[in-house]
């Protein structure tokens, strides 16, 4: 794996930067307080959920929200980013196949893709915050803890936790099996109990087999004489029943018989009734065709009548119309008399309407072409003046900023010199600290083993006690501490007074700018010109109505003048508008009049025709006299002869059914013999079968079956109640032989539980005994790389480095041991330095390592010493080291370099 981008968005003092890496070491250069720190800080963040501090200080004092994002190189050469909004769990994980989004599964993929010896989220922050990013300032500081602190530290990097957990885990596994091998055994016991009675189910079957058997048998015999006696019975009752058959036949035929004679007797007297009506008939065929003959006669007739009817209605219709027309001639008379009068009166009114109209026209003229104009340009005029009066304002404004940031300049300039001094004394106090803290240590040492404290090493015989020169100088250091921190308070005091006059500069420029972007708009720059347009247009307004006013300069007065001249004209046209109306009537009804009597013109030619059209119906009626005696003679001829026909109308379809009833009655005849000959043959059938029936023996054998199926029906029952009872017990026999098996199954089951427990209790002792011994080998490969490291970086091959099971450093140099608090402060950072690159190369598959301040407390020559040791690291793809020591930052591939400019920390190559 290896970084190949880092995007910081409005994280602390970076407000949008881009840090690119690159292969090897990379160097991360700056003054103090520039903002390296807080690169190391986003890639923990990102990459291990690492944040050493609430996130909240970690976004950019002036907004409201930032983000981290990270560009990785994966083993498989393929590159993923990783996005990280602060605060909350906006993550998301871009990938070749797509997104992965939310905290949770984000880390998952990063543990089981590329830290999988994390275990956890908890396992990877402790990974990074001890082995692989160790915070500025904190990288010796676990190994100089209590023995508990740095266990609770590094059994989590080195997985001892993993033994101890599993050897927990293993607990309820065990309990478990326990409690189920209890279980398993009572339901033994319950299979035990219930299988007791297997034999006895055995016997019991069998002998319920013998018995069905045997009923069977028995069954079988009575069903084969109940056979043999039912045949015989059956024929008899079949013999029976066909005598009974015949009797039932024999019975209808004599019904139809019966039915058939009665059936002759009745159309023997329709036949008479027919040749009666046929006589009736043919002497009534004359007065029938006489009266259809009348009736057709009297239809036409009846035609002809209503024709004449029409021709009266119509004759009678065109006399009333002509009296109509001949009133609407005297109309035609009377509306040509009222159209002549109305016409003289409006050649009277018209001089006036015309003096009305012009009034109008005038009113109109002023009402839109100089009132509304001129009030426009009043309006327009103001409007001008408003924004005039802003660029005025908005000068004044400018010119006032500007005068505000040039006093605040020199300021500014002081601003920065406090900044810088407050950050010299806020080192100064923290070195003053480390060399009080060090003095202290040194006279611990000293008293304890009697070291010099100008020498190294030296034991010192001639004096016994250092105590009074380790309280001068730690006595010095704490003077020179107080006046570094009251100094520092009177800085911060003073810086506080200026009240941020770099931000005040900015705010003032950012105004600055908007106000210049407001002067230049095109809205405020037209304004003369359109003050020229507006006065140009109110002159041109005077000069076209001269007539009404003489003065015209824009001014709201001039409104209330035209307003006047409208007043008085609206006057004159009031006391002219009756005439105007009158004549608007006169015109209406004039036209309407003259409507009318285009309407009424052609009424001397409809009533010319009407009277011609009254001749020809007259004529038409002289064809129709004489025609209602002529109806009225046939009419009564034709009800004289109306009983006769209806009397042939009545008996004529009983003569028609003659024919028909001679045919009947030649088929009943017919019918009746063959009856007679069916009820003869039956008769001889009847008394055949009577010969060969015995109805006493067909009663004794019903008797002597009933009794066999009694008794069969006894040894069914007796046969079904032994089966049911041979199926119960061939039930519970299952049921038990099932419950057998399961109880072999059980009793396996609990063997393999048993041996199962028996394994567990071995892998648990094993893990808790076997653990620590792994755990004391890793740490004895550790500490054999780590001195190799350490003699590289002190060059001197004749020292030994050695880690505990405390996790305590020990340096063996000529044979004598030091404890790590006796060791200087370069050599705990070496040893430190040391520990940490042999825990990753050891443990873990992670090849970048991040060294934040690596010389601090090394002298010149171990800084060297360092700076080619770290070229001799082949175990990391990526080496980033954030430093301001220019003996590393020689010795990188890559450079990057942070620079800070009014709190904004930006990197370049």
């Amino acid at each position: 794996m290896m970084l190949t981008e880092l995007r910081l968005k409005n994280v602390k003092s970076y407000r949008d930067a881009t840090i690119e890496f690159k292969p090897g070491i990379n160097g991360i250069t700056g003054e103090n307080g520039h903002g390296k720190t807080t690169i190391l800080e986003a890639i923990g963040y990102a990459l291990f959920d690492y944040l050493p501090y609430p996130e909240r200080n970690f976004i950019r004092h002036d907004t409201q929200s930032g983000s981290v994002e990270l560009d990785f190189l994966s083993d498989d050469e393929i590159i993923y980013t990783i996005t990280r909004k602060i605060g909350g769990s906006d993550i998301k994980l871009s990938t070749p196949i797509g997104k992965i989004t939310g905290k949770k599964d984000v880390m998952d993929w990063l543990i089981d893709n590329l830290f999988p010896f994390a275990g956890d989220q908890r396992g990877l922050r402790s990974i990074f915050e001890n082995a692989v990013g160790v915070p500025q300032g904190s990288f010796t500081t676990a190994f100089a803890q209590t023995p508990a602190v740095r266990r609770s530290i590094f059994d989590g990097v080195l997985g001892v936790d993993e033994y101890k957990k599993a050897y927990q885990n293993l607990l309820p596994v065990l309990n478990s099996l326990k409690d189920g091998i209890t279980e398993l055994e009572k339901e033994v016991l319950v299979l035990r109990t219930e299988t007791q009675e297997y034999e006895e189910l055995k016997w019991e079957k069998s002998e319920l087999e013998r018995d069905i058997t045997s009923l069977l048998k028995e069954i079988q015999e009575i069903k084969s004489r109940i056979e043999l006696l039912g045949a015989e019975r059956d024929e008899l009752a079949r013999r029976e029943e066909k005598i009974q058959q015949i009797e039932k036949e024999l019975h209808k035929l004599k019904v139809l018989i019966e039915t058939t004679e009665k059936d002759l007797k009745r159309v023997k007297n329709d036949l008479e009734e027919a040749e009666s009506a046929e006589n009736i008939v043919n002497e009534l065929a004359d007065k029938k065709k006489e009266y259809e003959e009348n009736e057709q006669k009297l239809k036409d007739l009846y035609a002809r009548r209503e024709e004449r009817n029409r021709c009266e209605k119509k004759a009678l219709s065109l006399k009333n119309n002509i009296a109509i027309l001949k009133e609407r001639e005297k109309k035609c008379e009377e509306l040509e008399k009222e159209i002549l009068g109305l016409k003289r009166e409006k050649e009277d009114l018209q001089p006036v309407v015309k003096e009305y109209k012009a009034l109008q026209r005038e009113t109109k003229l002023i009402q839109e072409e100089l009132k509304e104009p001129l009030r426009e340009l009043i309006f327009e005029k103001k409007s001008l003046e408003e924004v005039e009066k802003l660029v005025n304002e908005l000068n004044n404004r400018l010119n006032k900023l500007k005068k505000e940031k040039n006093q605040l300049l020199p300021q500014l300039d002081r601003q920065n010199y406090l900044n810088k001094e407050i950050e010299e004394k806020i080192r100064l106090i923290g070195v003053i600290h480390s060399e009080v803290t060090e003095l202290e240590r040194r006279s611990e040492q000293t008293c304890e083993e009697n070291l010099c404290p100008i020498l190294h090493g030296i034991r010192c015989e001639a004096v016994t006690d250092f105590n009074t020169y380790f309280t001068e100088e730690i006595s010095k250091r704490e003077e020179k501490l107080k006046i570094v921190q009251k100094k520092l308070s009177e800085l911060q005091r003073e810086l506080e007074s200026l009240k941020d006059p770099a931000g005040q500069i900015s705010e003032r420029e950012t105004l600055i700018k908007e106000i210049e972007k407001q002067l230049k708009s095109d809205r405020l720059r037209s304004i003369p010109e359109k003050n020229n347009e507006n006065k140009t247009k109110i002159y041109k307004l005077r000069e076209k109505f001269k007539k009404y006013t003489t003065e015209l300069t824009g001014n709201k007065n001039e409104l209330k003048k035209i307003e006047e001249i409208l007043i008085k004209l609206n006057k004159q046209i009031e006391t002219l508008e009756d005439a105007k109306i009158r004549l608007y009537t006169i015109e209406k009804l004039t036209h309407t009049k003259r409507e009318e009597l285009e309407k009424l013109k052609e009424t001397k030619e409809e009533k010319r025709r009407a009277e011609e059209e009254l001749e020809k119906e007259k004529k038409k009626l002289s064809k129709y006299a004489g025609l209602n005696e002529t109806i009225r003679i046939i009419e009564n001829r034709t009800e004289k002869l109306r009983d006769a026909h209806n009397t042939y109308l009545q008996n004529s379809p009983i003569a028609a059914r003659k024919p028909e009833l001679i045919s009947v009655q030649k088929k009943n005849q017919i019918k009746l013999e063959e009856e007679e000959t069916k009820t003869k043959k039956l008769k001889e059938e009847r008394q055949k079968e009577e010969t060969h029936f015995n109805k006493t023996k067909l009663h004794e054998l019903g008797s002597r079956l009933e009794t066999l199926g009694k008794r069969l029906s006894a040894r069914e029952s007796t046969q079904v109640e032994k089966e049911k009872q041979f199926k119960t017990t061939e039930k519970k026999l299952e049921k038990t032989k099932t419950k057998l098996k399961e109880l072999e199954k059980i009793e396996k089951q609990l063997k393999q539980e048993e041996k199962l427990h028996t394994y567990t209790t071995y892998i648990r002792d094993l893990l808790n005994n076997s653990g620590q011994l792994i755990i004391h080998q890793l740490i004895d490969q550790i500490a054999t790389e780590a001195t190799n490291t350490y003699c590289e970086i002190m060059q001197n091959y004749t020292t030994e480095l050695h880690w505990n099971e405390d996790y305590e450093i020990t340096l063996t140099e000529n044979g004598q041991e030091h404890s790590y608090t006796q060791l200087s402060g370069g050599e705990q950072m070496s040893a430190a330095l040391a520990i940490r690159l042999a825990i990753l190369k050891t443990t873990s598959q992670i090849d970048i390592i991040f060294l934040d301040e690596p010389t601090t407390n090394l002298d010149t020559q171990r800084r060297e010493n360092l700076a080619r040791q770290l070229q001799n690291i082949h175990n990391f793809k990526q080496l980033i080291i954030i430093t301001h020591d220019n003996t590393l930052s020689e010795q990188t591939n890559h450079t990057i370099h942070i620079t800070k400019t009014n709190s904004e920390s930006r990197a370049t190559p």
